[in-house]
């Protein structure tokens, strides 16, 4: 008797189990991955970007060679982000979801005019992870949503969507999450960099015919709120001499017949009282030499090598002048730790002269498959 009151009592739970009866199929809806904003005339231009999962699970061993993942793409305008989404929810065959999305791309005048709507959205929408990708362009949004990867693999194997594994061996100017972005961008001192993409068109071809692959050309620049310009690559050279990040750096010398690869840069930034704050600056690393074609001497290649990571320092420098931006965030250093010296105004006020003092020290290494 007690086993049939038990059998009863279990099997009655069951019905009050919801399991996954609501689920929908992985086909029934369209899967965003990457969002779009353009901003012109007082309305937003909102471009999804979607793939489809079924074509990209199906793609493994050969079959992933013999035909492309089409990339979907839905465009929408409003006078504010989230009224151009809705009218595209509005003329979809499959409801749209947002819990797959991983890049954020804007278009230059969105960065100039429209960032506290941009934040606001990315706020408010509870699918919206804090740890997805921020780019810019200027170029055209939908042609960099629609650039290709290599051996007709999807875009989720592009810049676009793994920027990370992309760069971690050969690191030239930061990419950083949402978050990152968020923390620092109410900041009193320092700045943002936003990396800008465009498609490269001449670099690379399946037989014979070329690839548009997604490149990063610069950055879009902000502090203090404030849009302050655009930098190209040789712009920001001397960011990967301050970040924690840049673990193998490639440099070429002597008209690239001298290569190296420096690994592991250590910096040790201080700060100097004066009328205003300046900075010396000590980079140290060790560097492995791969190639010299004219057996240099190791004593000229390393100061050759530090006389470059210098001039790369002072560029940036310059453009920090031009654009009145700290690019290279040394005024952060200022700010957390001597802010009784100075107020935030004699410490925004970067220059070159700044950069009062660099030290390099660089011990260069052979690689020991290195052939004479």
């Amino acid at each position: 008797m007690k086993r049939i009151l038990l059998i009863i009592i279990i099997s009655s739970q069951i019905f009050f189990l919801t399991g996954c009866w609501g689920a929908k199929e992985l086909q029934s809806q369209t899967y965003i991955t990457a969002i779009g904003l353009d901003y012109a005339e007082g309305e937003f231009t909102v471009y999804i970007q979607a793939l489809n999962f079924v074509n990209i699970g199906k793609q493994e061993g050969a079959s992933a060679l013999q035909e492309a993942s089409p990339i979907f793409i839905g465009e929408g305008k409003g006078k504010n982000i989230q009224s151009a989404l809705s009218k595209l929810e509005q003329k979809v065959a499959l409801p749209l979801y947002y819990g797959h999305i991983e890049t954020v791309l804007l278009s230059e005048n969105v960065i100039k005019e429209q960032m506290k709507s941009v934040i606001e959205f990315i706020g408010q929408n509870s699918l919206l992870r804090y740890n997805i990708w921020l780019f810019g362009t200027e170029q055209d949004i939908k042609e960099i949503l629609t650039s290709e990867s290599f051996f007709n693999f999807p875009s989720l194997y592009t810049i676009i969507h793994d920027p990370k594994s992309l760069t971690k061996n050969n690191f030239f100017i930061p990419i950083e999450q949402y978050n990152k972005f968020i923390s620092t961008y109410y900041q009193a001192v320092g700045t943002q960099l936003i990396p800008s993409l465009d498609v490269n068109k001449a670099s690379f071809s399946e037989d014979k015919k070329k690839k548009n692959i997604a490149v990063i050309t610069g950055g879009f620049v902000t502090s203090q709120q404030q849009y302050k310009g655009w930098a190209d690559k040789k712009d920001l050279s001397g960011l990967k001499w301050l970040s924690k990040k840049a673990t193998n750096i490639p440099l070429s010398l002597f008209e690239e017949k001298v290569s190296v690869i420096i690994q592991n840069p250590k910096r040790t930034i201080k700060v100097v009282n004066g009328y205003k704050p300046a900075y010396h600056l000590i980079i140290k690393a060790n560097a492995v030499l791969v190639q010299n074609e004219e057996d240099i001497s190791l004593d000229k290649i390393k100061k050759e090598l530090e006389k470059k990571i210098k001039n790369e320092l002072l560029n940036t420098m310059e453009k920090s002048e031009e654009i009145n931006a700290d690019l290279l965030n040394i005024s952060e250093n200022a700010y957390r730790y001597h802010l009784k010296e100075w107020d935030v105004s004699t410490i925004n006020s970067i220059d070159k002269g700044s950069l009062e003092h660099i030290e390099v020290r660089i011990q260069i290494e052979q690689n020991i498959y290195y052939k004479h």
